[in-house]
């Protein structure tokens, strides 16, 4: 087993290493510090626990604030299931890196004589498709299409990240030997299919890697195609790159006439004459510019090219959709049914990016909605909503109808962003308006309180009752609104205050007056009894204790005053 050690920042872009040599199980790869470098040929086991990613997730998370479970969602898209077609493309990659390494041995007179002879055709300014010195072809690569979202691209990055893209060597078998190798390097086809543009790139991404200066020297504009091309080929051998991965491919279809046919006989040229194999990954539109000459010119590879479709009904289906299932922020965790696996499988077509989505921007509605769980209706609400510009292509599928398929070459990828945002904005919206009210609710608590401060102080002033004041400035208030003037709340809790007043001495006066009566009838009262008795007032008046002698001490003035005027 070969130990990676020293593993060195490298500031430029790719991860780089200090070469540590491992010994060999297959002959055939001794003796050669390019592959004895790599890490080991890995089993199957060890290609599904290093492939798989399993994202971390708490159930504590799902009681999170909406926007963070917003947030949590994306995580999402970190989920990788390795399936069978990812063990082949790993063994693939595995065996065209060391295939394409097998002929060319730095430590071989024929690799040093071939580097002699492409910097000779630098100087002369011309592109070889042949050299004296040609490698002895082991492998060509391989290609692979397939509808955008199937998985492609992401699975490339997963198997290349087993490899270290820049290997530094420093000594080989206690001799000196000074290399930095590229074990892989992955450029994006130019949209309009350039030669140029694809060199450009080439060089721009080596000085990403190394810190070199290869794009101001040799992308000039004034260099020609056949000069650049041989550039390209030159360094590709000279810094050891182990396999040239060109993705986006069906961007050929765009290039100008002959354009396509140019650069698929460069990737050619450079499998046949540097020996380093070359991946082709693009949609199904790529099928039509991979034929004819190009076909038959990688026809003894022996490694076959891989057509990835969507995923059926499977085994490998189930395993991919209970993974991912777990991932639940909704407050209420929904059970995974055969009815839900289905619709997924349905509404997706087994395109593994649509369906992950589908899944993801359902939980989002669910979360923004407040309905905080998944349901048949929710998720064909959302595909609805949010599959629009790629359902006329799962409609097409669904139909299995070649001539429709035929139609569209390649599935429109959807902008999860924008979709996300557009679930979002809805309770973003709400909690807005929520958040505005607050403010306004404060605010106008505010101005109203300073306001009932204000006029209270005021009328403290002019000698009101406290108890009064307070609810009669609050009816003021209530009936014209916190925008009513001070001055005109002081003059209506005035008025209001002094109506009170007005009405508290009319019933004091009346009832000081009819106490009065009361006590004045009482006494006619008992002077009619004195008649009926035929004695005068004074001596009934004196038997009921009425009136007393002026000299007893419980003679009162009131009472006596009281008598006096009666009787007069």
């Amino acid at each position: 087993m070969q130990e990676v050690i020293n593993e060195i920042p490298n500031s430029y872009g790719g991860k780089k290493v200090d070469a540590v040599y491992s010994s060999q199980i297959i002959q055939d790869y001794e003796s050669n510090p390019l592959i004895e470098a790599l890490p080991p040929i890995f089993t199957d086991e060890d290609v599904i626990e290093q492939i798989s990613v399993f994202p971390p997730f708490d159930e504590k998370e799902r009681f999170l604030n909406a926007n963070y479970r917003f947030h949590c969602v994306q995580r999402l898209f970190q989920y990788f299931q390795p399936f069978e077609n990812h063990l082949d493309l790993e063994q693939r990659i595995s065996r065209a890196i060391r295939q394409g390494y097998l002929h060319r041995n730095p430590m071989k007179i024929e690799e040093v004589m071939r580097t002699q002879e492409s910097y000779q055709a630098i100087k002369e300014g011309k592109f070889l498709t042949n050299y004296e010195t040609e490698v002895r072809r082991a492998t060509a690569g391989f290609t692979i299409v397939g509808f955008s979202g199937i998985g492609k691209s992401t699975a490339i990055e997963r198997v290349l990240s087993f490899y270290p893209q820049i290997i530094k060597h420093h000594e080989y078998q206690s001799k000196p030997f000074i290399f930095m190798q590229i074990s892989w390097l992955k450029l994006d086809c130019p949209f309009d299919g350039s030669l140029k543009g694809l060199c450009i790139s080439f060089f721009s991404e080596l000085d990403r890697l190394l810190g070199s200066n290869y794009l101001n020297k040799f992308g000039s504009q004034r260099s020609t195609t056949d000069l650049m091309l041989q550039r390209m080929a030159h360094l590709s051998g000279l810094h050891g790159v182990g396999l040239l991965i060109i993705d986006e491919i069906q961007h050929l279809s765009l290039s100008k006439s002959g354009g396509s046919d140019k650069m698929l006989n460069f990737f050619v040229t450079l499998v046949n004459t540097i020996g380093i194999p070359v991946l082709l990954i693009g949609t199904n539109k790529a099928i039509s510019v991979l034929q004819s000459e190009f076909r038959q010119a990688r026809r003894g590879s022996g490694q076959g090219d891989m057509v990835w479709s969507q995923m059926p009904k499977n085994e490998s289906w189930d395993l991919f959709i209970e993974g991912m299932w777990e991932y639940q922020w909704t407050t209420n965790f929904t059970p995974l049914t055969s009815e839900l696996n289905d619709l997924i499988h349905e509404e997706s077509q087994g395109i593994i990016d649509i369906a992950l989505k589908l899944f993801m921007l359902s939980q989002v509605k669910a979360i923004a909605t407040g309905e905080e769980k998944l349901t048949k209706q929710l998720i064909k609400q959302v595909t609805s909503d949010s599959l629009k510009l790629v359902k006329p292509m799962l409609n097409a599928l669904k139909s299995g109808n070649p001539s429709e398929i035929a139609k569209y070459e390649d599935i429109r990828p959807i902008d999860m962003e924008e979709e996300v945002e557009k679930y979002k904005s809805s309770i973003d919206f709400q909690e807005k308006i929520r958040i505005q009210k607050k403010l306004q609710d404060k605010k106008r608590q505010k101005k109203e309180q300073s306001l009932v401060e204000e006029v209270t102080l005021h009328l403290l002033s002019m000698d009101f009752e406290p108890k009064e004041i307070n609810s009669t400035v609050k009816k003021v208030l209530k009936k014209f609104g916190e925008e009513i003037e001070k001055n005109t709340a002081i003059k209506e809790a005035i008025k209001i205050l002094i109506e009170k007043e007005a009405k508290q001495n009319k019933a004091t006066t009346s009832k000081r007056k009819t106490k009065e009566m009361s006590k004045q009838n009482e006494l006619i009262i008992i002077m009619q009894e004195a008649r009926q008795k035929k004695k005068s007032v004074y001596e009934w008046f004196n038997e009921n204790n009425i009136i007393k002698h002026p000299i007893d001490e419980e003679w009162g003035e009131e009472d006596g005053t009281l008598v006096s005027d009666s009787v007069s």
